[in-house]
C-alpha cells in the first residue's frame, strides 16, 4: 500500500540533503581525515562547490542545529559527536 502524497517545505528538502553530508564530515573529523571544521567547510565550498554563502556542512550545522530532532531518524541518524 502508498503512503499518501506528502508536501515536503524547502527547509525539510535541505535538511534531508544536508543531515547524511554533515554525518559524513562529522565521521571525517573523528577520524582524523580532517582536522578541523572549517578545512572542510574550505574544501566543500572549493571543491565541490558548496554555495559560499552558505559556508559548508559544519556552518550549516551550527545554524540548523536545533532543527535536527524534529526529522528524527527518518533521514539519517546523527553521528554521536553531533
Amino acid at each position: 500500500m502508498s503512503q499518501p502524497k506528502r508536501d515536503f517545505s524547502e527547509e525539510e528538502i535541505i535538511a534531508r540533503m544536508m543531515i547524511p553530508m554533515v554525518n559524513e564530515v562529522v565521521r571525517c573529523l573523528e577520524e582524523g581525515i580532517i582536522a578541523t571544521p572549517a578545512e572542510a567547510d574550505m574544501a566543500l565550498v572549493y571543491g565541490l562547490g558548496f554555495p559560499p554563502f552558505h559556508g559548508g556542512a559544519f556552518r550549516w550545522l551550527d545554524t540548523s542545529v536545533a532543527q535536527i530532532p524534529r526529522y528524527g531518524t527518518a533521514i539519517s541518524a546523527p553521528r554521536p559527536a553531533v
